[in-house]
């Protein structure tokens, strides 16, 4: 019964697209590229932190998927650019005194990858982050909230940026 179950869950895993981070060949670029360059990132917000934090965030996701290493831009196979285009944030629940209580942040980022030698256009796309946080009994408490629910959604946004530019999902 135990080899059935172990075969059963091989079937399973093997037909539903699942693979180790890292693993398997990039579908969404050409198959010489096998390293990229953080080119330069724009930021269109009054966040100046969010710039750094972003860059940090795609630097991070590309090494933990692995299938593509980072590295300067003059040894590149391909360059990431692109611009932070909007920060944003909504109420989404109000308490009995009509005040917000849980608040949405959404950063916006177009980007384009190109072929460093040939300087032609391998993709082009945009992606929206996304995180939520519940307002603080004081500024000091909403204030961290926000911060964390900023790196959140960069975290989020990095994370669609290389899923893009890996699988084109």
């Amino acid at each position: 019964m135990k080899r059935f179950a172990s075969i059963a869950i091989f079937l399973m895993l093997a037909g539903c697209g699942y693979r180790p981070l890292g693993q398997g060949e990039v579908s969404n670029l050409p198959m010489t590229v096998k390293t990229i360059a953080m080119g330069r990132l724009k930021n269109r917000t009054l966040r100046p932190t969010i710039q750094p934090a972003l860059k940090e965030a795609l630097i991070g996701r590309f090494a933990a998927d692995a299938r593509i290493r980072v590295v300067e831009e003059g040894v590149a196979d391909a360059i990431l650019e692109g611009a932070i285009e909007g920060f944003g944030e909504d109420a989404i629940a109000f308490d009995a005194a009509d005040t917000a209580r849980r608040l949405r942040v959404t950063i916006s980022f177009s980007f384009v990858v190109k072929d460093r030698m040939k300087d032609t256009v391998l993709l082009r796309d945009g992606v929206t982050g996304v995180a939520y946080f519940s307002a603080g009994p004081g500024i000091g408490s909403t204030r961290t909230a926000e911060d964390e629910a900023t790196s959140r959604a960069l975290t989020d946004l990095a994370g669609q940026v290389v899923n893009r530019v890996m699988d084109g999902i």
